[in-house]
């Protein structure tokens, strides 16, 4: 017993050295994360200016009709559908890739002992660029539509820090799990594509019944979603949201600690 608790407080240093080293080498994932996308569109005539121009057609496009079908005004619905499309597509590329987090980096890894976390980092610096480049349509729907000077920008900016950080969690343990059991991938995608439609992405939640509400309140991605999407349509996101990502943050700082300090170091093994 005694040999055991010493083997998982070791664990337990050897993750916290992990974590800060990631955290200070921040130039070494910074650099993959720009690398990944300039790689993605090399010898491209326009670049990175694809991913604003794909998402602005399909957002109008798509926009348009939806108001139509819900029979909502362009001017509400369009900030709404934007907001909310561009906001789950980060949140779901975060999750997909999330589960290839260390396969992916396995010419790095089986070569030299880099801190694990730094690829978790990646990941996430990756899609936040993605995100910034598409922040662009969601700016130009909110001028359109008369709904810019209404954004709180402090309140969406405290929820893309907590945002990131859950996305931290998440990649670490899907990256880990994933790395074991290879079907994980295709598991998760699956349900990420079935995700689309239960969370309020291009409807609202009270077009729901009231026995179907559920819906909105058992989908943790619903409340990453509103604490990001109200603040930038000028409301305030609910207490009932705030509280239910901060009790998912809790817990997968949990799972990602006993995750970690258990098999962190035969993530390698399994590449």
């Amino acid at each position: 017993m005694p040999v055991s608790v010493s083997s998982q407080t070791s664990q337990a240093r050897r993750l916290r050295d992990d974590v800060v080293q990631s955290v200070l080498n921040w130039r070494f994932w910074t650099y993959l994360g720009w690398n990944d996308i300039l790689k993605q569109y090399r010898r491209s005539f326009i670049g990175p200016v694809w991913i604003t121009l794909n998402t602005a057609i399909f957002i109008v496009a798509f926009g348009l009709v939806g108001a139509q079908l819900f029979k909502i005004s362009v001017e509400e619905y369009l900030p709404y559908f934007c907001a909310g499309h561009i906001i789950f597509t980060y949140l779901s590329t975060l999750i997909n890739e999330g589960c290839t987090v260390y396969t992916s980096a396995d010419a790095f890894l089986k070569q030299t002992p880099y801190p694990k976390i730094a690829f978790v980092f990646r990941v996430v610096w990756r899609n936040s660029i993605l995100l910034a480049h598409n922040m662009v349509v969601i700016l130009a729907v909110l001028l359109w539509s008369g709904h810019f000077a209404q954004v709180d920008w402090l309140a969406f900016l405290l929820g893309l820090a907590v945002t990131m950080l859950a996305a931290s969690f998440v990649i670490a343990i899907l990256g880990a799990v994933a790395t074991r059991y290879r079907d994980i991938p295709m598991i998760v995608a699956s349900i990420m594509q079935i995700s689309f439609f239960v969370t309020p992405v291009i409807w609202r939640p009270e077009q729901l019944t009231e026995r179907a509400q559920w819906l909105v309140h058992l989908n943790p991605l619903a409340s990453y979603l509103e604490i990001l999407r109200a603040p930038l349509l000028g409301e305030a996101a609910s207490a009932q949201a705030w509280l239910t990502v901060l009790g998912i943050q809790a817990v997968l700082a949990v799972v990602f600690y006993v995750l970690y300090v258990a098999v962190r170091r035969r993530i390698v093994y399994w590449l």
